[in-house]
C-alpha cells in the first residue's frame, strides 16, 4: 500500500513539473514585455509548485491537489494535463476531486470539439464511479445523439451503466449499436458479453414459465455467441422442463464439446435425461469419453457409481483405484473411503468414519468455482465474477489434489 501511495505522489509530481518547467519560459518572456505586471510570474508559478510539493512531502495529499488545480491554468497547452490529472484522481479514489476537475474544464468556453469529448467522457467516468448513474448516462447521451467519433466510447460506457442497473434490453440494444462500429465486430469478449444479456432476459422468461419467449432470446443470445455455455444450458433447461429429453441431452453434449471442464457441472441433468431415455448404457459411454477429454473428479465419481451400480463394488473400488494412482484428489479419497468402510469391522472402521468425517468438513469449504481473471472463488457458478464484473469469468476448479 505504501509503494502505491509513493508511485502516486511521484505521477502527480511528474504531471505538475512537466507542464509548470515547460511554461516557465513562456511566462518569463510574457513578464518583461508587459511593463504593467507587478509580480513577477515565475516566482509566483514556482511558489505555487513547492507550496504543493511541500504539502506532498509532509503527506498532506488533499491540501497538495487542491494547490496543484489552483496552480494550473486552462488553455490549450493544459487541457491534457488536466485530463490526465483527473484520470489520476479518480484512480486513486478521489473521485470528487476528479469530478471538480473536470467539471471546471468543461467550463471552460472555446474548447475544440475532441477536448469536449474527451472531457466528457472523463466526467461520465467519474460519474459512475461515483455511483452517479442518472448523471452519467445523461452525459453520454448527449454524446451519443450529437453522432460524433466519441459516440463509440460513450456507447461503451452506457452499456455498463445498464449492466449495472440490470437494464438489460438497453443493453442489448446498446452492444447491437456498438456492433455497427467494425472495429467492435470481431471482438468476442463483447459478443459474450452482449450473449450474457440476452441471456439475463431469457432468464427472467423461464422462471415466468414463459418458455418460448425465452428460447426466442436464446436465439438471440446466440447470434451474438453461438457457443454460449450459458445460452446452452439454458436450453437443455428448457427442454427438460418440456420433456424433450432427447433435445436436452444433445444440448448438455453440446455444452460439453465446447467447454469439457463444465462437464462435471452438467452430470446431473445429463444422466436424468439418460434414465429418462432408458439409456443407462449409454450413459456410461459417454462418461468414459468425457474422462478421455478430461480428467475431471466428477467425471471419476460418476463412473464409479454406475460401474458399482452395474459391475459391483469390487469392480468399483478398482476402477477407482486406478484412477487415484493416476490423479489422486480428496473427493476421490472420500469415495474409497465410502467403498471400503463396510467392509472393514471393529476399531478401524471406526477410524475409517472418522477419516470419513473430517474429509467431508474439508471438501464442505472447498471452492467448486474460480475466476480466471482475479482469483475469485466460490462453491455456485456465477456467470459475472462478483469481484472483477467480468463475464464467464467463472470456471470449474480443478481437481482438488490430496498434495
Amino acid at each position: 500500500m505504501q509503494g502505491g501511495i509513493e508511485i502516486y505522489f511521484l505521477l502527480l509530481l511528474a504531471v505538475i513539473a512537466g507542464w509548470i518547467l515547460g511554461r516557465v519560459g513562456r511566462r518569463a518572456a510574457s513578464a518583461s514585455s508587459s511593463s504593467r505586471v507587478q509580480k513577477d510570474p515565475v516566482k509566483e508559478l514556482f511558489a505555487d509548485y513547492f507550496v504543493g510539493l511541500n504539502y506532498l512531502l509532509n503527506d498532506e495529499p488533499d491540501e497538495a491537489i487542491d494547490t496543484f488545480i489552483n496552480a494550473l491554468e486552462i488553455n490549450s497547452e493544459t487541457i491534457e494535463t488536466h485530463l490526465a490529472l483527473g484520470a489520476l484522481l479518480r484512480r486513486r479514489g478521489k473521485v470528487d476531486k476528479a469530478i471538480r476537475v473536470h467539471q471546471i474544464l468543461l467550463a471552460r468556453p472555446g474548447m475544440p470539439q475532441h477536448f469536449i469529448d474527451a472531457t466528457r467522457l472523463q466526467l461520465a467516468t467519474d460519474y459512475i464511479a461515483a455511483g452517479l448513474l442518472d448523471r452519467a448516462e445523461r452525459l453520454l447521451n448527449e454524446i451519443l445523439e450529437e453522432g460524433t467519433e466519441s459516440r463509440w466510447d460513450a456507447l461503451n460506457h452506457l452499456i455498463t451503466i445498464y449492466q449495472t442497473e440490470k437494464e438489460w434490453h438497453k443493453a442489448v440494444d446498446a452492444s447491437r449499436q456498438l456492433f455497427a462500429n467494425s472495429g467492435y465486430q470481431k471482438d468476442k469478449a463483447l459478443h459474450a458479453r452482449a450473449a450474457h444479456y440476452c441471456c439475463e432476459i431469457a432468464q427472467e422468461q423461464f422462471e415466468s414459465r414463459r418458455f418460448n419467449e425465452s428460447k426466442d432470446w436464446i436465439k438471440k443470445a446466440f447470434a451474438f455467441d453461438r457457443r454460449s455455455i450459458r445460452a446452452t444450458l439454458l436450453l437443455a433447461d428448457i427442454e427438460q422442463r418440456l420433456g424433450n429429453h432427447r433435445a436436452a441431452l444433445r444440448e448438455l453434449l453440446r455444452v460439453c464439446k465446447n467447454d469439457v471442464r463444465f462437464a462435471g457441472h452438467v452430470l446431473p441433468a445429463l444422466e436424468r435425461c439418460y434414465e429418462q431415455l432408458e439409456e443407462r448404457r449409454d450413459y456410461e459411454r459417454t462418461l468414459r469419453e468425457l474422462l478421455g477429454q478430461g480428467d475431471d473428479e466428477q467425471l471419476v465419481l460418476a463412473l464409479t457409481r454406475q460401474i458399482h451400480s452395474t459391475e459391483g463394488e469390487a469392480n468399483a473400488i478398482q476402477f477407482l483405484g486406478r484412477q487415484l494412482e493416476k490423479s489422486p484428489h480428496l473427493a476421490g479419497l472420500l469415495a474409497m473411503l465410502r467403498l471400503q468402510i463396510p467392509m472393514a469391522e471393529g476399531e478401524l472402521k471406526s477410524n475409517l468414519h472418522k477419516l470419513q468425517s473430517m474429509l467431508e468438513s474439508v471438501l464442505s469449504h472447498v471452492p467448486h468455482f474460480r475466476c480466471e481473471q482475479c482469483g475469485y472463488e466460490e462453491k455456485s457458478l456465477s456467470w459475472l465474477c462478483p469481484s472483477c464484473k467480468q463475464w464467464d469469468g467463472m470456471k470449474p476448479v480443478a481437481n482438488s489434489k490430496s498434495n
